[in-house]
């Protein structure tokens, strides 16, 4: 069963969640970083992903994404790859 709205909201204050997600886009900068050829879009998200400019939508993103899902790092590094590619695509 899918988490309620207030759960969900609190999951951006959980600071383990933040802090994974936060290593998460850490090493989505870095799949994006380690391509042969980078698009401008993606040494865009990578340089926000690295600095914790887009720390909270990716919170928010994977905190709805996963809802009521397993928690674990697997879970959050593709919500945070979904994410990044959505976003690179919506910028081209």
């Amino acid at each position: 069963m899918a988490l309620t709205l207030t759960e969900l909201f609190e999951k951006q204050s959980d600071s383990a969640f933040r802090n994974m997600v936060t290593v998460a886009c850490w090493r989505c900068a870095k799949t994006l970083l380690a391509k042969t050829s980078p698009t401008s879009g993606e040494l865009t998200m990578a340089k926000q992903l690295l600095t914790n400019l887009a720390t909270p939508v990716f919170v928010i993103a994977a905190a709805v994404l996963i809802d009521d899902g397993t928690v674990d790092d697997a879970a959050i590094e593709a919500a945070v790859a979904i994410t990044a590619d959505k976003l690179i695509a919506l910028e081209a």
